[in-house]
């Protein structure tokens, strides 16, 4: 078990998890309609394409720098770290996607051919981003990709599958879907540049050439600070223009306990001491508005 969790990173599994949620209480409070069963069976699909994407990202870093010393030696080494075999990893990477398939298949079967785009437009990035001969994982647009992936397409589809056979859908959706999956967007991107500038020295060594690396460590402490900014701003957003329940408003008051952890990032980016602060900043931002929204839509 250990070792399957390591290979899938279980922990990170929220960051499907919550955009899904998010979708789903905008559908409930926007669009007055939720299809709970098939929201289940979303998240559970959706989970199983995580774990089997993140998988995929840890066979491939392995075997692109099976060669390199400076790879191989690595703490980000998750598959040597854990003595993993190759053919175990590839057989749970077959299941968790037979698993995906078959149930985002039925579900695209029951509510339309929007669902299979979205879907299918996730499993493309979820290939792409460390598949083929270049990944975007080792590119610039890392960030951009993964938090309009997660944050974005997830959250699209968690409002899609519960509006699709409502009176109040419009084809419009996804316009507002997108102003209320912001937050998620720059938050998620926001971990994906802070494990970049805390690898930035490492990624150079194996010809890795992220955003981080063009950037500069400074400037990519800028970019970062000011995705947290919009993050607020854009969750006021959804509020002022009733997208979601006003009770969201209330995650304003961990403002300053947030930027304090952004600021103990800022001042020592490290992979081991101040990193896991931004996967905090995600959980407390992202998850206290699904908290939040849930209770506005009981009240």
């Amino acid at each position: 078990m250990q070792r399957f969790k390591a290979l899938v990173q279980a922990q990170t599994t929220l960051l499907t998890v919550l955009p899904l949620l998010l979708g789903t209480i905008m559908a409930a409070y926007y669009y007055h309609h939720v299809n709970l069963g098939k929201t289940f069976l979303l998240i559970f699909s959706a989970i199983c394409f995580h774990l089997a994407v993140n998988g995929h990202n840890q066979l491939s870093d392995y075997r692109r720098y099976q060669n390199s010393t400076a790879a191989q030696n690595s703490t980000n080494n998750i598959i040597k770290s854990f003595d993993i075999s190759i053919p175990w990893a590839y057989s749970v990477l077959a299941i968790l996607l037979l698993l995906f398939a078959g149930s985002g298949l039925y579900l695209a079967y029951l509510s339309g051919w929007p669902l299979l785009l979205l879907g299918s437009l996730s499993f493309l990035v979820g290939y792409c981003y460390s598949g083929g001969p270049y990944p975007m994982s080792q590119t610039p647009l890392g960030e951009l990709v993964s938090g309009l992936a997660m944050g974005l397409n997830i959250t699209l589809i968690g409002v899609y599958i519960n509006i699709y056979n409502a009176p109040t859908y419009n084809n419009w959706f996804w316009l507002t879907g997108s102003i209320v999956a912001l937050p998620a967007v720059f938050t998620i991107a926001n971990i994906m540049l802070a494990n970049n500038i805390c690898d930035k020295d490492e990624d150079v060594v194996i010809g890795r050439k992220t955003l981080a690396y063009y950037l500069g460590t400074k400037h990519s402490l800028t970019l970062l600070q000011a995705n947290y900014v919009l993050s607020y701003l854009r969750l006021i957003l959804s509020a002022v223009l009733g997208y979601l329940p006003w009770l969201v408003l209330l995650s304003l008051l961990t403002v300053k306990s947030d930027y304090q952890l952004v600021q103990g990032f800022v001042k020592a980016p490290d992979k081991v001491t101040t990193f896991p602060r931004n996967v905090l900043l995600f959980h407390k931002i992202v998850g206290l508005e699904v908290i939040l929204g849930l209770l506005g839509l009981l009240l």
